[in-house]
């Protein structure tokens, strides 16, 4: 994986290993960054977000809308980037480019309750029954 013996790998000071499958374009302190000032969604993993299997209906990215806190640049290695929205929450882990999306600045985003799921007992029309009420 790294190309060289323990032995040779021990006598020197850095080791880096080889990728198990290559990356296509540039890496590393080469590869175009993501500003901070954009605004991004995440790809989910399956189940991520309903749990249990992947179905034809689970979302693709993230509900929420994230913003980027933090990214790591190594010679390389793949930038690393950290998501924040705007309630201070952060996934616990980090992204590659790959994984997010960016959102467009002149896109007009959802209001926030329809990127919600719904709360228990909630109607599936998002209590608009409510709204007639009042």
């Amino acid at each position: 994986m790294i190309g060289m013996s323990p032995a040779e790998a021990r006598k020197k000071k850095h080791v880096y290993r080889l990728a198990s499958k290559p990356r296509k374009g540039p890496m590393g302190f080469d590869e175009e960054k993501l500003p901070f000032h954009v605004f991004v969604k995440y790809l989910l993993k399956p189940g991520e977000l309903e749990g249990g299997r992947r179905r034809v209906t689970d979302m693709n990215w993230s509900p929420q809308i994230y913003r980027i806190k933090e990214r790591l640049v190594q010679k390389n290695q793949p930038i690393l980037y950290w998501i924040i929205d705007d309630n201070e929450y952060s996934p616990e882990k980090s992204f590659v480019c790959e994984q997010l999306l960016v959102i467009p600045h002149n896109t007009e985003l959802p209001p926030q309750w329809v990127l919600q799921s719904k709360p228990e007992g909630q109607s599936k029309d998002h209590g608009s029954s409510n709204l007639l009420k009042n």
